[in-house]
């Protein structure tokens, strides 16, 4: 028995596109963990999406008290943030300093501004606080 190269050909390109739907579903209805606010990063990235919900009290909450921070927090030019990745992060003791790459813009391709911000960290029990000149605040004295 024969088969034609046309009929071998419609199968494979069948398979190929039932494959690529497959991963692109896969692929857009993954979602991240959520944040650990037991770690430096997720203290971290917490502290971030309270800055991109504009949530004063949850960004309170993740600030080192010897900042003397409270509600209403100073007002301060901000973006929501387009993408956030922890670069680096570095634990020692009490201790903790997380650097994180971030991307803001005003929707346009062109319109993206990235820089990276440097958080330091205290531990405070099973968790840790954010201490210093976090960014975007800097201070609230």
């Amino acid at each position: 028995m024969r088969t034609r190269p046309s009929v071998v050909l419609a199968v494979v390109a069948g398979l190929v596109a039932v494959l690529t739907i497959t991963a692109w579903v896969l692929a857009t209805n993954r979602r991240s963990p959520a944040p650990d606010p037991a770690t430096p990063e997720g203290t971290v990235l917490l502290y971030l999406l309270a800055v991109a919900e504009d949530d004063d009290a949850t960004m309170i909450k993740l600030l080192d008290p010897s900042l003397e921070c409270s509600a209403p927090l100073p007002d301060f030019y901000q973006t929501p943030p387009a993408s956030l990745s922890v670069a680096s992060i570095k634990t020692t003791g009490d201790a903790a300093t997380v650097v994180v790459d971030i991307t803001e813009g005003s929707g346009g391709p062109f319109d993206l501004y990235e820089h990276e911000e440097t958080f330091e960290l205290i531990r405070n029990g099973s968790g840790w606080l954010i201490t210093g000149e976090p960014w975007p605040v800097f201070a609230c004295k």
